[in-house]
């Protein structure tokens, strides 16, 4: 286990986050590698940095080591069909930015997010790049992002592309069902009766209390989920796609389900124009094809109304999650599981196999808890560089960590003792929250990023590591990177929606009880108010807050569930919406 302790960020391994200086005559330009901070309050803001002294002009610009890129340093077969990267380092935000490549086609676009919380205030902001380049085979690329102060002070920031050969695996199709309509009628009804109460594990004595407050709730919500009214049967595959491994090298491992309808002879069957995407909750892996399964349930709904349907398993579930290495999931990663449902899309829609199921540009993306933190993350991707063949309609986004940073931090408090109520604090509990940090957010981003960390150092068993809270909540330097991470995958930090949706044309749904001990309703409060002045939001804040909400809310803490009857409302909606 790591004691960790202040120390000078100069003196970390080379190839984290530093300011190296190019231009040795110039000393008043040598930074140390840290990032920003606003004095640890968290409160969601950033600190300005201090206006910069005027200077003189400096010829050659400070090079800022960056914090996360896909692909990662080292990659040297990139996969040339996979046109999209994406790279990540902090920034200024008085500064201006230049994106630029040799590559054909090549085309980039900048999320900034505010930073703070660090050790020290050199950077306030963090610079989320996602690029486009047209590959040629065995062939090398640099992007360099240049940034320019208000005092003109510059810097530059470059990601090293190495491509391979072009890998001939697509689509594989590894096992296939078809399910006839009546049995598609009747999936969601079993899984109410039967693996919803498993998973909820009710407390005992209540259990029967409970279980009426949720039929009424059933009877108010849940109309289309139970009675689905199914025009088709559904033919459901397992598939493996190629994409790529965490670090950016190519992988065939990746899986998903892709259900469609079977569409009899001479039926008049329109093809839609709508594809949907489905990013899966915890725990959930569509793939294995399993009745049990809500997101798998709901990829067949789908269908049998006559939709093509992809629902990919994050990294680390499904096939890639098997092997010796037990490969963590890639978690609330926004950047790597938008990248891997990307690259299935592309291979799905440029294909020929679906063509009798859908005609058109549009798409719809839905996902809950971890899935609706996925869904927004895909969402920005495909705005900002997806294929300029696809529209995204429809965003149905519920109960999900849009401000990880805060609900991580939330944990922190929680085990310091210090929460005083806040409201990313309050309803912790140590043996249902806290094992969703130690389990499945801390071990892909200490496996898949630099941060200098490793799990040991940050937990024992499903306990984090007091050491490392007091750290944590200290703004202790080697934390920096680490903190970064959890940051970049914090949507309510995006400085201006307007300036990377304000093209868009899509319908953002919103979804967040009041009521839910396990996500903290402020993270989708928080990334309406970040979203609304650039797109169409519609903020369902009464879906999940009825009297048996309430009743159920009084009458048991156990965290889950009511995050997880809400989820089921909100799928209801979207199946309402594409009857």
């Amino acid at each position: 286990m790591r004691m960790f302790s202040p120390r000078r960020l100069v003196e970390r391994a080379a190839g984290k986050v530093s300011l190296t200086p190019v231009n040795p005559i110039v000393p008043a330009l040598i930074l140390t590698c840290c990032l920003a901070a606003c004095g640890g309050g968290g409160s969601g803001g950033s600190t300005p940095v201090p206006e910069p002294t005027v200077t003189t002009p400096i010829l050659d610009p400070t090079t800022v080591a960056l914090l996360d890129s896909v692909p990662g340093p080292g990659v040297t077969n990139l996969e040339p069909k996979q046109l999209t990267s994406s790279f990540t380092h902090p920034g200024h935000s008085d500064a201006s930015l230049e994106l630029s490549s040799g590559c054909s086609g090549f085309a980039g676009t900048t999320i900034r997010r505010n930073l703070f919380d660090l050790s020290r205030a050199d950077f306030n902001q963090i610079l989320d790049h996602k690029i486009n380049c047209d590959l040629n085979e065995n062939s090398t690329y640099t992007v360099t992002a240049k940034s320019t102060r208000s005092n003109e002070a510059a810097s530059v920031s470059e990601l090293f592309i190495s491509s391979g050969v072009t890998n001939p695996s697509g689509l594989a199709v590894i096992n296939q069902l078809d399910l006839p309509r009546d049995t598609v009628n009747d999936m969601f009804l079993g899984y109410v009766t039967g693996a919803l109460y498993e998973d909820l594990d009710l407390p005992s004595g209540i259990e029967s209390l409970i279980r009426d407050l949720i039929l009424d709730i059933a009877e108010a919500n849940w109309g289309n989920l139970v009675d689905p009214d199914s025009i088709y049967g559904v033919t459901s595959q397992q598939i493996s796609y190629l994409s790529r491994h965490p670090d950016g090298s190519p992988s065939t491992e990746l899986s998903a389900a892709i259900t469609f309808p079977v569409i009899p002879p001479a039926s008049g069957f329109v093809a839609r124009d709508r594809v949907i995407l489905l990013t899966h909750a915890t725990g959930s892996t569509p793939s294995n094809l399993n009745d049990t399964d809500a997101w798998y349930i709901l990829a067949n709904l789908f269908a049998s109304r006559g939709y093509l349907v992809i629902a990919p398993d994050n990294y680390g579930r499904g096939r890639s999650g098997g092997g010796p290495e037990n490969a963590p999931e890639t978690y609330l990663m926004a950047n790597r599981t938008a990248l891997n449902t990307l690259d299935l899309v592309n291979l799905v829609l440029e294909g020929r196999a679906y063509e009798g199921v859908y005609t058109g540009s549009n798409v719809a993306i839905i996902g809950y808890s971890q899935g609706g933190h996925s869904a927004i993350g895909l969402y920005l991707l495909l705005e900002t560089q997806g294929p300029e063949n696809l529209s995204v309609r429809e965003v149905y986004s519920g109960g999900a960590p849009h401000n990880l940073y805060e609900t991580v931090r939330g944990v922190m408090q929680h085990l310091d003792r210090s929460c005083e109520d806040g409201v990313y604090c309050r309803y912790v509990d140590e043996d249902s929250t806290i094992p969703f940090a130690t389990d499945r957010i801390f071990p892909g981003f200490l496996s898949y990023t630099d941060t200098g960390l490793s799990l040991d150092d940050v937990v024992t068993g499903e306990t984090i590591n007091p050491e490392f809270v007091t750290a944590f909540l200290g703004n202790d330097p080697e934390l920096d990177d680490f903190k970064a991470m959890l940051q970049l995958s914090s949507f309510t930090q995006i400085v201006s929606a307007e300036d990377n949706l304000s093209g868009s044309n899509a319908l953002v749904h919103l979804y967040h009880s009041p009521f839910d001990r396990l996500v903290p309703f402020a993270n989708t409060s928080e990334l309406a108010a970040v979203l609304e002045p650039a797109v169409t939001v519609d903020f369902h804040e009464n879906r999940c807050n009825s009297d048996s909400y309430k009743a159920i809310f009084n009458l048991t803490n156990k965290v889950g569930v009511l995050h997880t009857l809400c989820g089921l409302s909100v799928l209801d909606d979207a199946l309402a919406d594409f009857k």
